[in-house]
């Protein structure tokens, strides 16, 4: 995975978090958002921010992230495990899971059954070709899960995953209630139950309503799970969240301004972001962004234009972009250039997308050239972005990139544009020729960045054609088969190498991680998991 908002980095990925203290027993939040749902709240299907967002505070793991903290080895916390052991090999991890924790009909008790039904169901019951436990593999990382005892589990492991931890506490590995989880069945949005609609109740919140029209979020809103292992403690300390829905950052920044909601979540403009910073009554933090955006190259043939699985015409237009410009133009520096899919400050990132340069014609130009392409008969692209807020200023950025590759010559783009769930619909069917994405760790660990070059759910067939897929792919395995920094980080500057010299996507920027709130808002957390804890 992902009302705060998160714009997305400027200087270090490791910025010092900023953490508060929300308002002590507060009744209500409302938190506007112009992101939504992709498609679901099932761990086994969801894999977008704001799905991650709800699954995040509807559902637990077994272990947890500690706030306010850079997600190392030593900053993972129990949750529904109270303790965990790691065998000498790396292979085996053995879980102690809490006692007396009641699903919401408060008779069934949470027990060691429910976490390897929850896996299992994931991996083999459901097994969506776009859900997060295919994209992220793991059935090629967990071998088998043993019941041990009725609080002790068991997982058995094909390699020794160095962040196996991280992966444990990232929402795709969120219990289900199996109950409302069938084995074969993606629990989907049900209209006017919202029970229904979600999977999960061993969270701090409960869904307790869902409203959407036309496939659009309208309202949720959640509401205090009295069950909760930790509401003894006072959490979570808002009693009810409620989320409201805007159309665009213009309409976000008038309802944080009028007063309309406490936060402001994902998106806001850069220009807003700055302007809000003056104003007196609202509260502007920032902290540790790990969020990246990258262009996709669609390698399959589409009907009426180039086909784009010749590498020369991937690094012809990687080579026309000027991340420089687009983030002191379209952001105002609150973000970064940059030339990895591993993020700025993370282990095994490199400026290996450098080589290519910025807005560097000649070679954009003489590699078309040997296309036949030139100023005369230029390459015609059609270039997507999405236009409903799930990332910022998209139609921006969009427009300079057109600028920028029709400014080599022999270019010239044509812009396109879906909201957040035709996006989605294009991305599977396979008519978007240029697009965008964002990512945000799922768990915090390269391994989860570098295998979007050839994710297979971005639907962009960069294995099929890919002429160094095999020595990426190696690559990646040689660095997630081995415990080593130094040979982690020589592997993925092998994989790196590879992946300019095929370009199946292309890196563009790094984002900050913002949060707009009502002066007497607190209890915001804004770390490198980018995970939004309403329960503070």
């Amino acid at each position: 995975m992902r009302s705060v908002y998160i714009l997305l980095l400027v200087g270090a990925i490791f910025l010092s978090t900023l953490t508060f203290t929300v308002r002590a027993q507060a009744s209500t939040l409302i938190v506007g958002t112009t992101d939504s749902i992709e498609s679901a709240i099932d761990p086994a299907q969801a894999w977008d921010f704001f799905g991650w967002e709800i699954i995040q505070n509807t559902g637990a793991t077994l272990i947890d992230i500690r706030p306010g903290s850079q997600a190392g080895p030593e900053d993972i916390i129990p949750c529904l495990a109270t303790n965990w052991t790691v065998s000498p090999n790396g292979l085996t991890y053995t879980f102690t899971l809490r006692h007396g924790i009641l699903y919401q009909d408060g008779v069934t008790e949470f027990n060691a059954t429910h976490v390897k039904y929850s896996f299992e169901r994931a991996m083999f019951g459901i097994n969506s070709s776009d859900g997060p436990q295919y994209g992220l593999d793991y059935a090629g990382i967990i071998g088998s899960i043993d019941v041990v005892s009725k609080y002790e589990v068991r997982f058995n492991l094909l390699i020794p995953f160095s962040p196996f931890l991280q992966l444990m506490s990232c929402q795709a590995s969120s219990i289900v209630n199996p109950a409302y989880a069938p084995y074969n069945t993606i629990i989907n949005y049900t209209a006017g139950n919202a029970r229904a609609s979600s999977p999960m109740d061993l969270g701090p919140y409960r869904l307790t309503e869902w409203v959407r029209t036309a496939g659009k979020d309208d309202r949720i809103v959640l509401t205090a799970n009295p069950r909760y292992f930790n509401a003894s403690a006072g959490v979570p300390k808002t009693n009810r969240i409620i989320y409201e829905f805007y159309s665009d950052s213009t309409a976000l920044r008038l309802a944080i301004e009028g007063g309309d909601i406490d936060i402001a979540f994902r998106q806001l403009a850069a220009d807003d972001i700055t302007a809000l910073q003056a104003n007196s009554n609202l509260k502007v933090w920032q902290g540790t962004g790990a969020a990246i955006q990258y262009m996709i190259f669609q390698e399959e043939a589409i009907p009426g234009l180039t086909r784009l699985n010749d590498s020369r015409l991937r690094r012809a237009i990687a080579a026309a972009i000027n991340r420089t410009k687009i983030a002191q133009t379209v952001f105002i520096n609150q973000v970064q250039p940059l030339y990895s899919m591993i993020p700025i400050g993370m282990t095994g990132h490199t400026e290996a997308f450098k080589v290519l340069g910025d807005a560097n014609y000649t070679y954009t130009q003489s590699l078309l050239a040997q296309l036949g392409f030139n100023s005369t008969n230029k390459l015609q692209i059609e270039m997507w972005y999405e236009s409903s807020g799930h990332y910022p200023s998209s139609g921006d950025q969009a427009a300079l990139l057109k600028a920028q590759l029709e400014g080599s010559g022999v270019i010239s783009v044509t812009l396109k544009s879906a909201d957040w769930p035709s996006y989605r619909l294009n991305r599977n069917n396979g008519i978007m020729q240029v697009f965008f994405y964002g990512w945000y760790p799922d768990y915090v660990d390269p391994d989860n960045y570098a295998f979007l070059y050839w994710a297979s759910w971005l639907n962009h067939h960069f294995i099929e054609y890919g002429e160094h897929y095999p020595q990426m792919l190696t690559a990646y395995n040689g660095a997630r088969n081995i415990t080593s920094a130094a040979g982690r980080i020589s592997f993925y500057a092998q994989l790196e190498s590879y992946a300019v010299q095929d370009c199946p996507l292309v890196p563009i920027y790094q984002g900050s991680a913002w949060a707009v709130s009502k002066k007497d808002v607190q209890g915001v957390v804004l770390d490198i998991s980018q995970a939004w804890r309403n329960w503070l």
